[in-house]
């Protein structure tokens, strides 16, 4: 496949093209699969960078919150109960699993890494450490929902990662498919008028870039119908306001810990559907740290 389009980042050894042929932007050249597996498997939650697995432990309350407001957007169209399986891809730490087990759902995660798989079946899980692809024989039948959130960004071929998707679900079943929603209105108006660096670029890790409407757009080219869209705090809005959480990790942690706060207040004042509408709303303005896509296969 020929990918070609204006380059629109460029660094040392790799350029980011808005590419015709696929829809979305992503690094160039790309890289070869087998390396990119490998990296996930063996050193993602073991790099030596930070403790990625307590990175979600430590915050799991409102991780939990969090994913319920997604797991309600997903009851809008399938009512969970235990003959309906959810898969999750890349399930990490396994909190969504959490989530979708609290709220009845028959749950399977999906893990390439052995620590982080290790880790949520210690937590009494059902995962299978693989790669999610065409060969793996041993899910469940009748899944009804596969959700992967913050996965196509790293992968290659993200197009044969939805396919897969695809085969695997159930006729009207639901995929659910969130990435970071780069080069959004408030990234690009920083980079104008504060002279900020593309922080999200981040090769090797990061090779696909979306947005709303690309998302929506890459899912419906793999044979999907969008059904919504939803988001997350719009984090760089902080920057905006002049925390530099960029240059400096610690306001980082004080800025997510005022997100925190803020649904938390949500939360307890009886406000939770408001926060999942305001999120439903900042999506459709292109805004929000997340690009979430419901969507159904026929």
């Amino acid at each position: 496949m020929a990918h070609t389009g204006n380059v629109v980042i460029s660094g040392e050894g790799y350029d980011v093209i808005d590419c015709e042929t696929c829809g979305f932007k992503h690094v160039t050249p790309i890289p070869d699969k087998l390396e990119n597996e490998t990296l996930y498997r063996d050193s993602h939650y073991d790099d030596g960078e930070r403790d990625r697995l307590n990175y979600y432990e430590r915050d799991r309350d409102w991780w939990l919150m969090s994913y319920r407001d997604v797991l309600s957007e997903i009851a809008q169209f399938i009512t969970p109960n235990d003959d309906n399986t959810l898969v999750d891809i890349g399930c990490g730490a396994g909190l969504f699993l959490e989530a979708a087990k609290g709220e009845g759902w028959n749950t399977v995660g999906v893990e390439i890494s052995t620590i982080a798989a290790n880790h949520c079946r210690d937590k009494g899980l059902e995962i299978i450490n693989s790669s999610f692809d065409a060969d793996l024989t041993s899910l469940p039948e009748n899944i009804k929902v596969v959700h992967m959130r913050n996965i196509l960004e790293h992968v290659p071929d993200p197009f044969s990662l939805i396919n897969v998707a695809f085969d695997k679900l159930a006729s009207g079943g639901i995929l659910v498919v969130g990435v970071p929603n780069d080069f959004n209105p408030l990234q690009e108006g920083l980079r104008k008028t504060q002279n900020y660096k593309p922080w999200w670029v981040a090769v090797p890790h990061h090779l696909n870039y979306f947005d709303f409407d690309s998302l929506e757009a890459f899912v419906s080219k793999c044979g999907f119908s969008p059904l919504s869209r939803f988001s997350s705090f719009p984090l760089d809005l902080f920057l905006a306001m002049g925390d530099n959480y960029i240059e400096t990790p610690s306001i980082g942690r004080e800025c997510h810990l005022k997100r925190v706060n803020f649904e938390w207040f949500m939360e307890n004042a009886g406000l939770s559907s408001l926060r999942q509408d305001i999120y439903r709303a900042f999506s459709n303005l292109n805004l929000g740290r997340e690009a979430i896509i419901i969507a159904q296969k026929p």
